[in-house]
């Protein structure tokens, strides 16, 4: 058995054996992973053809590679959070990430509650609450005229002054 038994991530990825640039062995391997392809690129220790070809200018400039990645693979450019990350912790790395994966987050939002729109929960509004209250007590003092029950009707009446007091743009 001459032959090395070969690791097994060697076999995930088939790697060109020779330089790109020239005939001889390879030592140096990128892969470029685009639309969702993986290209592997292979040079010599001694052959920068590859460096400074258009293939990989900004590695040669030393420069971090950008390169687009399919939808929901794609990492946040502020923080680096994957879409894969919010699936495990339910929360966003930072404010541009709701930017970065809206396209999955819209989804998932579809897929959990009916609509886009928020229907639950809001946060307590007083001025909303005391005009609902105003709105309840003159049906109330209505109520109570038309059926001649007077002493409600000034129970009612004050409370009504006291809440239209309150109110902005109320006259002191």
């Amino acid at each position: 058995m001459g032959s090395r038994s070969r690791a097994w991530w060697e076999c995930l990825i088939p790697r060109p054996p020779s330089c790109q640039g020239c005939v001889q062995n390879a030592v140096v391997y990128f892969t470029l992973v685009a639309g969702g392809k993986a290209e592997t690129y292979a040079c010599c220790q001694g052959c920068p053809s590859l460096l400074s070809d258009s293939i990989l200018p900004s590695l040669a400039l030393g420069l971090k590679l950008t390169v687009p990645t399919p939808v929901g693979r794609g990492k946040c450019p502020t923080c680096g959070f994957r879409w894969a990350d919010f699936d495990r912790v339910h929360r966003f790395g930072c404010a541009t990430c709701y930017e970065a994966h809206a396209p999955q987050a819209l989804a998932t939002i579809a897929r959990i509650q009916p609509g886009l729109e928020h229907h639950g929960r809001r946060p307590y509004d007083a001025a909303a609450d005391r005009e609902a209250k105003l709105t309840k007590a003159r049906l109330l003092l209505k109520s109570a005229l038309r059926e001649e029950d007077y002493e409600t009707a000034a129970v009612l009446r004050d409370q009504i002054a006291e809440i239209e007091a309150s109110l902005p743009g109320a006259q002191s």
